[in-house]
């Protein structure tokens, strides 16, 4: 990366700080790209460089934040994972996201994300072979795919908007006796 792509990825990094330092002090829409660039101590027209308006700074988080996870599943990519696996990851990386997760949460942000989200979920299919995952058209793996990001997605909204959520652990171990009773 050259000095100036650097720069450009720092500029980012400290505009979706600034939002997030924001958002704890007040509610998204009374947030201008004026607070955020003065917060993030860079003029509005770096800003207006690299993202549209603070819709797409939201955006970015999002496909930023799905890359991140994508490459945590990819640190496991040779392994067949189980489902408890899958969960394990799931719920530790979220966890390691709840702070900026909570904040939109409470904003009623956090389901704005869903569409950036489910299409690059359908990269999950392909990253890994997982026991659960069938050789179907790509029409039953999407309906697959959709089914599980919402339920997921779910988990995660109702897990992190409570004040005091349960470790990581505690949430695998939920999930998987449920799961056991489907089975049964």
């Amino acid at each position: 990366m050259n000095g100036q792509a650097r720069l450009a990825a720092q500029s980012r990094k400290w505009l979706l700080e600034a939002l997030f330092e924001l958002l704890k002090q007040r509610d998204y829409s009374a947030i201008t790209v004026k607070d955020i660039a003065e917060t993030a101590q860079l003029s509005r027209r770096t800003f207006y460089r690299a993202f549209k308006n603070k819709d797409e700074l939201l955006k970015y988080y999002g496909e930023h934040v799905m890359q991140r996870y994508l490459a945590a599943l990819q640190q496991h990519e040779d392994i067949n994972l189980t489902f408890e696996q899958v969960l394990r990851v799931f719920f530790n990386f979220w966890w390691q996201e709840r702070q900026q997760i909570k904040l939109l949460i409470k904003q009623n942000l956090f389901i704005s994300l869903l569409p950036t989200i489910v299409p690059q979920s359908f990269h999950l299919y392909e990253l890994f072979d997982a026991p659960w995952h069938i050789q179907g058209t790509p029409q039953e793996i999407n309906y697959i795919m959709s089914f599980s990001v919402a339920g997921f997605w779910n988990i995660l909204n109702t897990w992190l908007a409570k004040e005091d959520p349960e470790e990581p652990a505690e949430m695998v171990k939920i999930l998987l006796k449920a799961i056991h009773k489907l089975k049964s």
